[in-house]
């Protein structure tokens, strides 16, 4: 397929609002496209040329995409940057100037999906010395063979800045709606992708086999499995009645979960909640998996903790410094880490998905040998709620968040929010009811000591059935002058000119500045209200938001939900 059929759909995509106009245009785009190629469209939709887990990074600024483009347009560097500096956009700067391309000798011909997938990997392979010239060369080659129009969405997506404001599941949506008719049998490509959470993969099952095809695909050891997630509830006494008798605790900690992976080649992978590889940031903790997990092939999932040299837990935002490229072997030095595992998923070609979670704790209690570094997460098993009490303020003591409260017969629901698990936090037990993850969706421009940078941001939670993004507050209180002074550096690259199509606000909301739902805060809130001016489940928001800190560790799609807010307000 010439890569300029995908481009039509990049420019309808790029001018609609609406998220069921923007399925409509994908799912009749989908029919279209050959077997062989839609893993290859699902991808490039989405802005990416591999599933997320397979971290392949192509490593090309934005200064190299210039130079790039001069070369492929037979003109200066000087004068790309003129043209950059008037257009603002590195996407409209290559349209610029390849509308009117140089000739060759030999016609270099079209630019096909597949021409530009090779490419593209071959870049993502090139390091050493040289490198760079390299892959300046080979994007120089795509350029030279796309459109002018395909230039614009070429150089975008190269730097990462795609956004159509498309995500995982319009994709799915889309891919049910083209290929079985009806957009409810996105549920069965729903259960599919939570153990396989690759949009190509699905993409290439379902055109080839079809929905029985999407039964076959099991647990696959290397590639993440979407995460387990937890309910909420407001009194002790929901939790006996949703999980009633003897049930399992543990400690909901201030760290970052993980999910680590080893092969019977014996590799260790580990993947964040986002599904990123992070393997690299923490080999201290693949040797302690290494040494002290007895098991030759298996999915477990841990929190990873800060600890100082007592071994005492230090706050989330000293482990979010070991995120980082370089200089790790000092910051392992510097903040050494302890892991507690709390669930396994799978165990020497056994997958344990469908098992129970007290044989899931038989298991990982067999298997991990203890140390300051590495161990099982704290637990009781009781029926007693004052037990219960007991422990959530030991946790507190401990400065964790809280507990987790987990059924003894349920089963791992992966990528579900389920009454299997509940979550109880020490926001509870304070004038504040709870924190709330939540997307920047918009900003608006400050005024008094304000001016001259946002002052505020419009925020969203995450309506999973709808594949929306739907207003609950704005946001002001808690943000420093350093970090509103910092904002657009961290904003700005998902500014967008029209409001993204997922994103539902009503006119009283409209913010001065849109973004594409990328960014993800973590806020403190007092109370949950009726308003006429939100769109979070029909008209609800947060009273006295505050802004507690960004979470990097988060996507767009894992934000709280406008259900779990609505169940929060009935409650």
């Amino acid at each position: 397929m010439d890569f300029d059929k995908l481009v039509d759909v990049y420019e309808e995509l790029e001018k609609t609002s609406s998220g069921n106009q923007m399925r409509e245009i994908l799912s009749d785009f989908f029919k279209t496209v050959p077997k062989d190629d839609i893993a290859l469209v699902s991808y490039l939709t989405l802005g990416q040329i591999s599933s997320e887990f397979e971290s392949a990074v192509l490593g090309l600024a934005e200064k190299t995409v210039l130079k790039a483009i001069a070369s492929a347009g037979a003109i200066s560097i000087k004068k790309v940057k003129e043209i950059m500096h008037s257009k603002g956009d590195v996407g409209l700067t290559a349209e610029k100037v390849l509308q009117k391309k140089p000739q060759t000798l030999i016609p270099i011909g079209k630019l096909t999906i597949h021409d530009l997938f090779d490419t593209l990997h071959k870049i993502v392979k090139l390091s050493g010395t040289g490198s760079q010239d390299k892959k300046t060369q080979l994007l120089v080659s795509v350029l030279q063979k796309a459109s002018s129009k395909g230039a614009k969405y070429l150089s975008r997506i190269v730097l990462g800045t795609l956004r159509m404001g498309a995500g995982d599941m319009t994709v799915i949506d889309s891919l049910a709606i083209a290929f079985t008719g009806e957009k409810k049998n996105k549920e069965h490509l729903e259960r599919a992708y939570n153990i396989c959470p690759d949009v190509g993969v699905i993409a290439e099952t379902l055109a080839r086999d079809g929905l029985k095809g999407l039964e076959k695909i099991q647990v696959h050891v290397s590639r993440p499995i979407k995460m387990m997630l937890a309910q909420r509830v407001k009194e002790w006494e929901e939790v006996v009645k949703k999980i009633p008798g003897t049930l399992a605790a543990e400690g909901k900690y201030d760290g970052e979960r993980v999910q680590a992976h080893k092969t019977k080649s014996g590799e260790i992978m580990l993947f964040s909640r986002r599904l990123e590889n992070i393997t690299d940031q923490f080999p201290d903790l693949v040797e302690y998996i290494q040494k002290q997990i007895n098991a030759k092939e298996f999915i477990i999932e841990a929190e990873i903790l800060a600890i100082d040299k007592e071994g005492k837990h230090l706050p989330f935002q000293t482990l979010m410094q070991r995120r980082r490229k370089y200089d790790i072997e000092e910051y392992i030095k510097k903040i050494p880490v302890q892991a507690k595992i709390f669930e396994l998923l799978y165990l020497d070609g056994k997958s344990y998905l469908n098992e129970s979670y007290k044989e899931r704790i038989k298991q990982i209690e067999k298997i991990v040998k203890k140390g300051k570094h590495l161990t099982t997460a704290d637990r009781i098993i009781t029926d007693d709620v004052e037990e219960l009490k007991k422990f959530f303020s030991e946790m507190l003591d401990d400065k964790q968040e809280g507990i987790m409260i987990k059924s003894l017969e349920g089963v791992y629901q992966a990528g579900t929010r389920g009454w299997n698990w509940i979550k109880w936090k020490k926001d509870y037990s304070q004038d504040m009811i709870d924190t709330f993850d939540l997307v920047v969706i918009g900003a608006f421009y400050g005024r008094g000591k304000r001016h001259g940078t946002y002052g505020a941001l419009l925020c969203a939670t995450y309506n999973t059935k709808n594949d929306t993004f739907e207003t609950i507050c704005k946001l002001g209180t808690g943000l420093t002058d350093e970090m509103l002074a910092s904002l657009p550096g961290k904003l700005d690259g998902d500014k967008v000119k029209i409001k993204p199509a997922r994103v539902i606000a009503k006119k009283e909301m409209e913010p001065d500045v849109w973004f594409t739902p990328t960014i993800i805060v973590e806020v403190l809130a007092a109370e949950i209200t009726k308003s006429p001016f939100h769109s979070c489940a029909s008209g609800l928001a947060l009273r006295f938001p505050r802004f507690l800190h960004f979470r990097d560790d988060k996507k767009a799609e894992q934000a709280t939900t406008s259900e779990e807010v609505k169940d929060m307000f009935e409650k």
